[in-house]
């Protein structure tokens, strides 16, 4: 599959709404079938970890289409969220998006460490293909890294 042209653009709290949305449209099913979905708490717990910082916008053809999360320390690359809006999916962006952060993390000597719910089967199949192995669980989470 051939690299797919999107960009990333720093987020800004403009930008909180559109990230919010895409957390809820994205992980809102995982997160109503391990949990159930309590909208007051989402929002409380949002807010209190929003870092515009760690915050990138995929965009493609000009349009905001999905987040990109990371928090990198010297020895990894911690991909705290990587969520493409569902008309977005399945084609080859998340590959593209982590195929880059795999060949950055490399010339660094870093490892790439990423999380997805045990019950999100596309992300783990994804996650697999690509060469990540799962070094963690707990209850709800696979913990895979590169």
């Amino acid at each position: 599959m051939n690299r797919i042209d999107y960009s990333l653009k720093k987020a800004t709290m403009e930008d909180y709404d559109f990230i919010y949305g895409v957390k809820n449209t994205t992980l809102g099913n995982h997160i109503e079938k391990i949990w159930g979905w309590d909208e007051k708490y989402q929002r409380d717990d949002f807010s209190k970890s929003f870092l515009p910082s760690r915050n990138h916008i995929i965009v493609l053809d000009d349009a905001n289409i999905g987040v990109l999360e990371i928090n990198e320390e010297d020895e990894v690359i911690l991909i705290v969220e990587l969520e493409i809006l569902p008309e977005f999916q399945g084609k080859g962006i998340g590959s593209s998006i982590l195929k880059d952060i795999l060949k950055a993390a490399k010339e660094k000597g870093q490892k790439v460490r990423l999380g997805c719910f045990k019950v999100n089967e596309g992300a783990k199949t994804l996650y697999l293909k690509l060469g990540f192995k799962i070094i963690e669980e707990t209850e709800t989470h696979f913990i895979f890294e590169s």
